[in-house]
């Protein structure tokens, strides 16, 4: 069965959406590295977050998170061009 142009997009779409959820834990570490670096966390309840080891830690793996969705995100925007300027 041939899917047709607005089923394709409708697919693109769902998947950019899938992408930009599991890239949002991403950005909230790389925020939060950051803001522990420049500014420190101060909390006794956590110490854990005192840690700049932690911190850079957070900004890596925040950031191949961010990197990976960027890049997925690169992926289907040129695929739903294609799509879009399909003639067929």
């Amino acid at each position: 069965m041939q899917q047709t142009k607005q089923q394709k997009l409708a697919d693109i779409q769902k998947k950019m959406t899938m992408v930009a959820v599991i890239d949002f834990p991403g950005t909230l570490l790389v925020a939060a590295g950051l803001y522990g670096i420049f500014s420190g966390f101060g909390i006794e309840t956590m110490p854990m977050l005192d840690n700049s080891n932690v911190h850079f830690a957070m900004l890596g793996v925040g950031g191949v998170i961010m990197l990976w969705g960027l890049t997925k995100m690169f992926q289907l925007a040129k695929l739903k061009q294609q799509v879009e300027n399909d003639e067929s």
